[in-house]
């Protein structure tokens, strides 16, 4: 471990002249999609029961593992420090926060060390957020890979979120991560799939035909979308925003990795639940409710390529503590924000390798381009419609620990149940205040 006074010089060194900056890595590996020996140790975590999903990694921090969420949504990262003593790291002399859509909020001292992110060490400033509030699932942090603009601990004390900490450490490469997360039906720690810095999955090598999606923000990752099919029916327009380059028939699209599900305009969401019987919408949840065996055919359209979402993703089930199964749209109402029309979590992005580069424009590289994203569909419709059921019974018998299948008489689940089991858009409250 570098000694503090020398950790402290390399982090100035990266405010100063970020390429310079030395660090410690080796070649990585590329994962196997059901590789274990991911250096990221990618995993996903799974309450059936309450229907609480989160993808998270390992990094360390002066010889101590943390269990971090990957966030899109934000820039920063945070660490909940409790119980923990840490040593040669340096306190920057400033506070700062990360508040969620939720209510809940990581803050805390910012303080310098070496952090490990698979075979990259770096020295990081990070948000020593004690005994936050913002844990999901057993998680001791998260990790913000937005852009710099919105980091509190850069616009406190300086210097860079560790994403870019850790492209400034690889120059003359394109600096981009990829993901391909898991699906599991069951309780518990599995698998959770595919991360990568600036490595492509050889399954998926596709991706870089995909069309590029150009970012239109200079802080989240928003692109356009050109609409959504519905059992073969388009469904498109009716955006609240007028964007450079946006067509009538386009909205705007956020992808937010740390949601568990997805939000959507009312029109598109009744196009996906209001035709279906049996099904009722909660105007305080926002959700519908729906018979368990319902199977929707959806799909949504970036760059002219359509992405079907698996049946099992567009209908959530737990436990309605009365002996059986609550199902609930996959894809909630909520409130038009001051900057997208969709936020796109975990279970649209099951559904695809998605490839976010972070360009060069906002990063302080040359020659400048705009940060892109990259999708590859790794759902079949068919396929998905034909084991759907399959997938369901096995959910319902990690809920129930039975496999009969649903009646399809679904019961409205209590506000504060929904607002505990669906940790939903993490980063869009500090996002909206300021775009």
């Amino acid at each position: 471990m570098l000694p503090p006074s020398l950790v402290l010089l390399l982090w100035l060194v990266v405010q100063s002249a970020a390429i310079t900056v030395p660090f410690t890595t080796k070649t990585l590996s590329v994962p196997a999609i059901k590789d274990s020996t991911n250096g990221f140790n990618l995993s996903n975590v799974n309450n059936a029961k309450i229907n609480v999903e989160a993808y998270f990694a390992t990094l360390t921090v002066a010889g101590h593992e943390f269990k971090v969420q990957l966030d899109t949504g934000t820039s920063d990262l945070w660490l909940d420090t409790t119980g923990v003593t840490l040593s040669g790291v340096q306190d920057l002399k400033g506070t700062t926060s990360v508040t969620y859509d939720d209510g809940t909020l990581a803050q805390g001292e910012i303080t310098l060390a070496n952090v490990t992110f698979g075979n990259f060490t770096v020295p990081q400033p990070f948000i020593s957020a004690q005994g936050s509030n913002a844990s999901v699932n057993g998680d001791t942090g998260r990790l913000g890979m937005a852009a710099p603009a919105l980091s509190g601990v850069a616009n406190t004390v300086g210097g860079a979120p560790l994403m870019q900490t850790i492209f400034a450490s690889n120059p003359g490469q394109q600096n981009f991560t990829t993901f391909q997360f898991s699906r599991s039906e069951a309780t518990g720690t599995t698998d959770g799939g595919i991360f990568s810095i600036n490595e492509i999955n050889p399954n998926f090598t596709g991706v870089t035909n995909s069309p590029k999606l150009n970012g239109i923000s200079n802080f989240w990752w928003i692109t356009f979308l050109d609409g959504i099919k519905v059992n073969g029916v388009l469904v498109n327009g009716d955006s609240v925003y007028s964007e450079a380059g946006q067509t009538a028939n386009q909205t705007l699209a956020l992808f937010d990795t740390s949601s568990s599900t997805s939000k959507l305009p009312p029109s598109y969401q009744a196009a996906i639940y209001a035709h279906v019987k049996g099904s009722v919408f909660n105007s305080t949840t926002g959700y519908y409710t729906v018979p368990c065996n319902t199977n929707i055919e959806l799909s949504f359209i970036f760059g002219g390529v359509e992405y079907p979402v698996h049946p099992i993703d567009t209908v959530l089930a737990e436990d309605n503590g009365k002996g059986g199964i609550t199902c609930v749209s996959g894809f909630y109402q909520g409130p038009h924000a001051a900057n997208e029309d969709f936020v796109l979590g975990a279970n649209f992005l099951r559904n695809t390798y998605a490839l976010f580069n972070y360009g060069e424009s906002a990063w302080g590289a040359d020659p400048p381009f705009a940060p892109y994203i990259q999708l590859m569909s790794t759902t079949d419709a068919k396929t998905a419609s034909s084991e759907f059921s399959s997938l369901s019974s096995q959910r319902q018998q990690a809920i129930t620990g039975s496999a009969s299948s649903s009646d399809g008489h679904s019961v409205i689940p209590h506000l504060s149940t929904l607002s505990t089991a669906f940790f939903l858009l993490g980063s869009v409250s500090l996002c909206s205040a300021l775009y």
